[in-house]
């Protein structure tokens, strides 16, 4: 195929000119104005354009690079997204529940749901170049095309393989949606961004001025974990606030700056009473609708309103693409990179406001319907600003 287009672009720029000339002739002989040239022009753009690779297509052969796309399974499109589709180990999400996937008909692999995400995710080894991914759900199974590339080029990030890989293929649609061709880097939790830092000791600050004396942290090993923690542990010291970990006797706020897995165990046992808190502070990285939903008094820093025209522009271009799935800080922060958008704005506390259906035995969580395409960054409610913070 690449040495089929280079010959097509030759052939399509020969006819133009040949198209071009010819009309241009019969043209000045018949003294007719220019509007013929344009409209020349545009049907060989046109035929350049059909001679082009479709590059995302749903069944298409595209080159290497996260791949969204979309598969006819029980009467119905399903969106499937394969990252970072290249040779070796790649996370396949489907927006179908029980869905599986794999490179033999014969033997798929099942999936299962993953903190933070709507999509079943299941671990496929992809062969370098062309090749298919096969994906079976609603009792019926469809082939999808997808082109790897070369060998022994860079593996998938480790914590694309980890227990928060969802926010890490989360990341790598939005720079897709954002018009990127490749996954960023490495994953979001492979470091902790300044921005995220100074949300964090502005969290802290904000508590401090409130007259906490003592918060429970709530983090992990991840190498964001780890700085974030130690962010939030510095800014304690410096208020006079004490940090110790959860627990269910001592009612005093909850920080969580661990990942999606991490946050949706922290926001779990504040629901179920196993931990008390004072109001449950996740880091930056934590908005997504499913860590949002629980009932446990989520509060969150965040230096962009869900509700900005550019958020919901990217929410649009999610639903629009991958629906089923909910948008997210990291494919957010994707996205905005991708497009070279403007750098964060000054830091704002928001709430999670959970609507609750009387009758339904808890709130409309937005986590369990999959296919659902929706603009919202939490369809069960909403996210409202409640307090400005500091600037650092």
């Amino acid at each position: 195929m690449n040495a089929v287009l280079p010959a097509a672009v030759v052939l399509t720029a020969a006819l133009a000119v040949g198209v071009l000339l010819l009309l241009r002739t019969r043209l000045l002989a018949r003294r007719t104005t220019a509007t013929a040239y344009f409209a020349a022009a545009v049907a060989c753009a046109a035929l350049a354009g059909s001679l082009a690779p479709s590059g995302g297509a749903p069944g298409s052969r595209v080159s290497a690079g996260p791949l969204i796309s979309s598969l006819g399974l029980g009467g119905q499109q399903v969106p499937v997204l394969v990252v970072p589709n290249r040779p070796g180990r790649n996370l396949v999400g489907v927006a179908a529940a029980g869905a599986a996937a794999g490179t033999d008909r014969e033997r798929l692999v099942r999936g299962g749901p993953r903190p933070g995400s709507t999509l079943t995710w299941i671990p496929v080894e992809l062969p370098a170049g062309p090749g298919r991914v096969w994906v079976s759900a609603g009792g019926s199974s469809a082939p999808l095309a997808v082109d790897t590339g070369r060998a022994g080029g860079k593996p998938a990030p480790a914590g694309l393989l980890g227990a928060d890989g969802a926010e890490c293929a989360s990341a790598a649609a939005g720079a897709v949606l954002g018009g990127s061709a490749q996954a960023p880097a490495g994953c979001p939790s492979d470091a902790l961004t300044e921005p995220d830092a100074g949300a964090l000791r502005d969290t802290v600050a904000f508590l401090a001025g409130r007259g906490i004396r003592a918060v429970s942290l709530a983090g992990d090993d991840s190498p964001r974990g780890r700085a974030a923690a130690a962010e939030v542990r510095a800014a304690a010291a410096r208020a006079g606030i004490t940090v110790g970990a959860p627990d269910a006797s001592a009612r005093r706020p909850l920080v969580v700056t661990s990942g999606w897995s991490g946050a949706e165990a922290a926001v779990r046992d504040v629901e179920a009473g196993r931990t008390v808190a004072e109001g449950t502070y996740l880091a930056p990285w934590l908005l997504t609708a499913p860590l949002l939903s629980p009932s446990a008094g989520q509060l969150i820093p965040l230096r962009y309103a869900p509700n900005s025209p550019a958020a919901v522009e990217y929410a649009a271009a999610l639903g629009a693409r991958l629906p089923g799935e909910v948008p997210t800080a990291a494919g957010y922060e994707a996205w905005r990179t991708a497009r070279g958008s403007a750098g964060p704005a000054p830091a704002k506390l928001y709430a999670a406001a959970v609507l609750y259906v009387p009758g339904s035995g808890g709130p409309a969580a937005a986590g369990g319907h999959h296919h659902a395409a929706s603009a919202s960054w939490l369809p069960s409610g909403m996210i409202v600003p409640v307090s400005n913070l500091g600037t650092t």
